[in-house]
């Protein structure tokens, strides 16, 4: 099953961000080269399988996406060397602590792909907001989801302003929806999907690599 990988790590700040910006372009670097050996068609020329983009707040955060065949697929870049290579790289950036990393898989809300990969593309920065509501709930988000992203198109077959997806991983009962939205999308837009649920969490990331 076609996934998206979220992932957000809580970072130390005060860091030199250029050597910061260093260690993420050499962390996509190792990834690429792992995709290619290992998955080769899964990259165009010229592309990176991760994007990374920084909430600037205090302590700020590195949110990472990524396109995954599946949680398993995923699984397997986890194990290999070159993530802990990586994992070696940032370690001196994120903050001490078992609640510093959050990652799980989404399964796109949206009709039209299985993944959220074209979305993100020339995004400078975006909004991102997760919604969590009971299970009797999610049909109802759902389709009031899908009608607002269509809502979104500049026109058909175009890419949305806004894209979401279904967390995978659940943390509790609930169902949570992560949406996220471009700049050029008027936050009041979002109220019909807000008014499902009170537990809302929203945040705002800046593309870096």
């Amino acid at each position: 099953m076609p996934v998206t990988e979220l992932a957000i790590l809580k970072l130390r700040g005060g860091h030199d961000q250029l050597e910061f910006l260093e260690a993420l372009m050499e962390v996509q670097e190792l990834q690429d080269e792992w995709i290619h050996e290992n998955k080769p068609c899964h990259l165009e020329p010229n592309t990176n399988l991760s994007s990374m983009y920084i909430e600037e707040a205090d302590p700020p955060s590195l949110l990472i996406t990524a396109p995954w065949d599946s949680p398993e697929a995923h699984g397997e870049w986890i194990q290999s060397r070159e993530n802990q290579d990586c994992n070696g790289k940032l370690s001196q950036y994120i903050r001490p602590g078992c609640d510093s990393v959050l990652m799980f898989h989404m399964d796109a809300a949206g009709g039209a792909r299985k993944q959220m990969r074209r979305p993100f593309e020339n995004q400078r920065s975006f909004n991102v907001c997760r919604l969590s509501v009971d299970p009797a709930k999610r049909d109802a988000l759902q389709k009031a989801y899908r009608h607002l992203e269509e809502q979104s198109r500049v026109e058909p077959g175009a890419e949305p302003k806004v894209w979401g997806g279904w967390r995978i991983e659940k943390s509790g009962e609930n169902e949570d929806l992560v949406v996220f939205w471009s700049d050029e999308v008027p936050h009041d837009r979002l109220k019909p999907l807000m008014s499902f649920t009170d537990d809302i969490i929203c945040r705002r990331f800046t593309h870096v690599v």
